[in-house]
């Protein structure tokens, strides 16, 4: 049975390809998962509920900022990539990358002096705390990009599990290691600013590894052969792109300023561990859309329209499940669990976890219709659906958290959650002619 096994996944064919991409992905997941969890913990506890919600202010700036900078490039890349593999265009390639490491670099300082702006605005509310702790993380604006990019390409070349090691181990891994140490020699040092310039650390040294894995599995090109950039090309693909990423980025971390504005730092703190715990529950989410994304593209561009239907429909129907059965614990024991990890100040952000929750698992009934657009050529509908539920959150967050604090922005949020992905299958539906949603995984996932 094993060796009938390891024959079948040494085939190169479409599903034991995918098998593999799953099986790899999911263990490396489930660890960086286990290590960015333990990180949440650290960092909770050594900086208490109020350091935890200046962190994680600092670190919504940051995130935003880092998203302006990185321009979509890590999503065009996966589909470039991909198509360079299919068609061997690796000096196309090559001109990809160095045309996307210098618009990193050049949208790196502006996107850096818009959120220096940003903490300088919010540091009555917060303490001055809060601009040295987006001063001491302003390299991972740039450094983050370009390990993403790296990281996107390996996955467009059919190193799919590679491809996720550096953002999904050694990030977490590094950061864990340096925030032992930092508790452990220095504990009054280890703030806002001094847990967030160890992230820089472990940031630049991930980044490290992405680059040299990528150099490894890159067929050499000679200097003379490499193409002429095709920027206005590329960045007719990356800005759509770029804009899907930025809004859904400011998306999932407007709950954060919104309570930093309206409400205290305290319940950003509590929100935090609640949205925290949360990324564990849409794991199944991640993995699939990691996963897929690269075989959708090339799928599509092999004109394989029911293996892509097929595919869809075993994605969708995993996605619900996932997210429902990690869900499940925390309906019954929610409290105990987070008092245990967190402390017992953070209890109450059950609450907000069980809301974002739900608001998963009926989003994800609707599969993953956002992707199979952004990987089919249709990204300027994902960024116009998008846009428009970002107004909506600003509709509807405001007066939510004023009634019920961090509870209404964990409200809003799923809201705004279930409707996007509700969109995303409707426009699927219609310009591919591809039903995206359990329903369609129940009525053609399993044909042969």
């Amino acid at each position: 049975m094993f060796l009938l096994m390891k024959a079948y996944l040494s085939d190169q064919g479409l599903s034991p390809t995918l098998l593999r991409a799953l099986l790899g992905s999911a263990g490396i997941r489930t660890a960086g998962m286990g290590l960015s969890f333990l990180v949440g913990v650290q960092l909770a506890r050594a900086l208490g509920v109020e350091g935890y919600g200046i962190y994680g202010l600092a670190m919504s700036i940051i995130s935003i900022a880092m998203t302006f900078a990185a321009f979509g490039l890590p999503q065009l890349v996966t589909r470039e990539s991909a198509r360079a593999y299919t068609n061997n265009d690796w000096a196309g390639l090559y001109a990809l990358l160095r045309w996307c490491s210098r618009t990193v670099c050049l949208l790196a300082l502006p996107a850096a002096t818009v959120g220096i702006i940003a903490a300088y605005w919010q540091k009555d509310s917060s303490g001055i705390t809060l601009l040295y702790a987006v001063v001491a993380g302003l390299l991972i604006v740039i450094l983050t990009p370009l390990a993403n990019i790296y990281g996107s390409a390996l996955r467009g070349l059919q190193h799919i599990v590679k491809g996720q090691l550096p953002e999904a181990i050694f990030r977490p891994l590094f950061y864990s290691l340096f925030l032992y140490v930092g508790v452990v020699s220095y504990p009054s040092a280890v703030g806002p600013q001094g847990a967030m310039a160890l992230q820089v650390l472990a940031v630049a040294l991930s980044a490290l590894v992405a680059y040299f894995l990528l150099q490894r599995v890159l067929p050499k090109v000679s200097p003379l052969d490499v193409t002429h950039a095709q920027s206005a090309q590329w960045f007719q693909g990356a800005w759509p792109m770029a804009l899907t990423e930025a809004m859904r980025v400011v998306q999932g971390n407007l709950p954060i300023l919104v309570l930093g504005v309206l409400a205290s730092t305290y319940l950003v703190g509590i929100y935090r561990v609640g949205s925290s715990v949360y990324l564990l529950l849409t794991f199944p989410l991640t993995l699939i859309n990691i996963v897929f994304s690269p075989i959708f593209a090339q799928l599509h561009s092999a004109q394989e329209q029911h293996k892509l239907q097929q595919l869809l429909g075993l994605a969708s129907l995993a996605m619900v499940l996932g997210v429902f059965l990690l869900t499940l614990p925390f309906i019954f024991f929610g409290e105990d669990i987070l008092g245990f990890l967190f402390g017992d100040e953070f209890r109450e952000a059950n609450s907000i976890l069980l809301v974002l929750g739900g608001g998963a698992i009926v989003g994800s009934f609707f599969g993953p219709g956002a992707t199979l657009l952004n990987m089919t050529g249709h990204e300027r509908l994902v960024t116009r659906s998008l846009g428009f539920s970002l107004l909506v959150f600003f509709v509807i967050a405001p007066p939510l958290v004023a009634m019920t604090d961090a509870e209404g922005a964990a409200i809003a949020s799923s809201i705004v959650f279930i409707a996007w992905n509700a969109v995303m299958f409707f426009r699927a539906r219609r310009v591919l002619s591809l039903d995206s949603s359990v329903i369609g995984g129940l009525k053609f996932g399993w044909r042969s």
